[in-house]
């Protein structure tokens, strides 16, 4: 709220005794004095009602609006809010700011209420501050093995039949020891059981409570489950370490050499969250995207879905206000909310418990197999966007299999979305491993607000490559990739989403039954990325540091020199640098992008926004 200028006097604050002063005025005859009298036995009456409803009715009552004034009635503004009372402009600032910490203040003759909630036309924002979260419990879902449609693409209520003969999925998790060796209480369990599929390590409450073993050295071992076959949802739950928070982290694989489904998608088991963007969607005829929620806590979820096409927001009925229960998942065949999209965005957004979410995407053309993946959610909305992983295949494989017809998005393309009001002008940069490769016409595109834009990428050469996105508006992006043998020959597609700055501790798994290839990326100056493989024995072997110059793709394989981890615990310093893994049957156009996860170090404190 602005200050008073300083050239306007002080406005008058209502006086001591208020009836008294509004009577005395009444008898001199004044058309004022009849208007403070009423006002008096107005706020007589407030002040008396507020007094016998008692705070814990006050509190109840909405934090925007005061529930009785102790001055003149308020009038209303353009904007829609009501006037400041003359007493209040006064010590605007200081009510205000009180509202934006929280702040309840009761009296006889008025009640000021705030929220710990972010108040809506907040009059200033104040930069997030960071919160501390105390150690608790490791919560990640992965999605279900993908499972062919036997419905209607226009009925939103899926039924699913049999994939096929080879069809696999299978899960793979780690978990870290502390410092003592001590495995923390660990187990796989599928959504909603509570018995455990793979109980890891007992759950004692033991781990963390010392940093050495019992001959006092200092060791970090794991525990290791190499690969597990999954039917359903499964959820990794890992208690803390003490006052540490646990390092642990599962992905699933799914893999089918026949069938409609046929190909590979991989995705991490993720953390629960209560807002996130899913892009890559497709139902155009011959593609199928199925958008699977899963509620792996202990609380409700109410959630919400936001679409948003090529042409603006699609406003569906049955996107809002849709109830998961605790250990509960939902299926919701997007063509039946939003069909004939070629790119479709998705907002999830959700009140009461957090939840995970993935879209299982699927292409047949005609009678030929064009892929599966499941879609994972992007880095959150920002002036930059960075993805890594963009695997091109060669230019003549490329151009072979993009000359079919109908096989014109089989090629490698940028999603952005641009969620706000406001129209967005991005740059896109795009680094190979000798640098910055330029795209036809300069890398400058204007994207409406509210929609989705596919940038092409097929211009680039055979190579993994990463871009970098800037935009004077948040966006959110994320990038097609592509792969096939030849013509008439089945493909496999992947995305890679825009992931957040690597930071000191991360556990990437690699898949097993995959070959795999990690790639980073530092877009601005030059930093290190300290890698050390998990072995399937749980022990650590030795840690090597790569240099990732500035502008420039580092790839890296894993199982270079016959080696074989299960995990690898990834570090950076210096300038930001960000990663994604790319997981590929050699001989086959198998492709599926992960990024990697986020650190534990992500866990022990959550932005707190203020505003007054």
């Amino acid at each position: 709220m602005a200050d008073k200028p300083d050239n306007q006097p002080d406005e008058q604050s209502a006086p001591a005794d208020p009836q008294d002063a509004a009577a005395g005025k009444a008898e001199r005859g004044t058309r004022k004095g009849r208007r403070a009298t009423k006002t008096a036995k107005a706020q007589e009456a407030a002040a008396a009602k507020a007094s016998a409803a008692g705070s814990a009715r006050a509190a109840k009552r909405n934090a925007s609006a005061p529930a009785a004034s102790t001055t003149a009635d308020a009038t209303p503004r353009p904007d829609g809010r009501e006037d400041e009372p003359p007493a209040r402009k006064k010590n605007g600032r200081l009510v205000g700011l009180a509202a934006g910490l929280g702040i309840l203040v009761l009296g006889t003759g008025g009640i000021v209420a705030g929220s710990v909630m972010q108040p809506p036309r907040a009059a200033a924002e104040l930069p997030p501050v960071s919160a501390a979260v105390p150690a608790g419990e490791y919560t990640g879902a992965c999605p279900e093995p993908l499972k062919l449609l036997d419905s209607s693409a226009e009925e939103v209520d899926p039924e699913f039949s049999p994939v096929s003969t080879t069809a696999e999925t299978r899960a793979r998790a780690v978990v870290l020891s502390d410092l003592g060796g001590t495995v923390p209480g660990s187990a796989l369990f599928e959504l909603g059981s509570d018995s455990p599929l793979r109980e890891i390590a007992e759950f004692t409450g033991e781990a963390g409570s010392t940093g050495r073993s019992e001959a006092g050295e200092t060791k970090v071992l794991a525990e290791v489950v190499p690969s597990q076959d999954i039917s359903a949802a499964i959820v990794l739950r890992v208690e803390p370490m003490g006052q540490q928070h646990p390092q642990a982290g599962a992905t699933m694989t799914y893999t089918a050499e026949d069938g409609d489904l046929r190909g590979l998608a991989a995705a991490n088991c993720a953390m629960p969250s209560n807002d996130f963007w899913l892009l890559g969607a497709s139902t155009t005829v011959g593609s199928s995207a199925v958008l699977n929620l899963y509620n792996a806590t202990e609380t409700a979820s109410t959630v919400d879905l936001e679409l948003v096409g090529a042409e603006g927001p699609i406003q569906a009925a049955g996107s809002r206000g849709l109830l998961i229960a605790p250990g509960e998942s939902k299926s919701i065949v997007l063509a039946g909310l939003a069909a004939n999209q070629e790119s479709l965005a998705v907002h999830v957004s959700s009140s009461g418990g957090p939840i995970v979410g993935a879209i299982q995407q699927s292409v047949l053309r005609e009678l030929t197999p064009g892929g599966v993946e499941l879609l994972q959610p992007s880095a959150g909305a920002g002036l930059s966007q960075v993805l890594t992983g963009i695997a091109v295949q060669d230019e003549e494989t490329a151009q072979e299999i993009r000359g079919q017809a109908g096989y014109e998005n089989a090629s490698p393309a940028l999603n952005v979305v641009v969620p706000g009001a406001s129209d967005a002008t991005v740059e896109v940069r795009v680094f190979g491993s000798k640098g910055q490769v330029a795209l036809p016409g300069g890398g400058v595109f204007n994207v409406a607000a509210g929609t989705v834009s596919a940038i092409p990428l097929d211009s680039l050469p055979g190579g993994t490559y990463s871009v970098q996105v800037t935009s004077d508006v948040s966006v959110v992006a994320s990038a097609r990739v592509s792969r096939g043998t030849g013509e008439g020959d089945p493909v496999d597609f992947g995305w890679a989403p825009s992931t957040d700055r690597l930071g000191s501790e991360h556990l990437a798994i690699v898949p097993g039954g995959v070959s795999s290839r990690f790639s980073f990326i530092a877009p601005e100056g030059n930093a290190k990325v300290s890698v050390t493989p998990v072995g399937a024995n749980g022990q650590l072997g030795s840690e090597r540091v790569l240099d990732v110059p500035g502008g420039s793709t580092v790839s890296l394989n894993p199982m270079a020199g016959g080696a074989d981890p299960a995990a690898l615990l990834i570090g950076a310093t210096g300038d930001p640098v960000y990663g994604s893994q790319v997981v590929f049957t050699g001989g086959s156009p198998n492709i599926s992008v992960l990024a990697v996860p986020p650190g534990t170090q992500g866990r022990q404190s959550v932005p707190v926004f203020l505003g007054y």
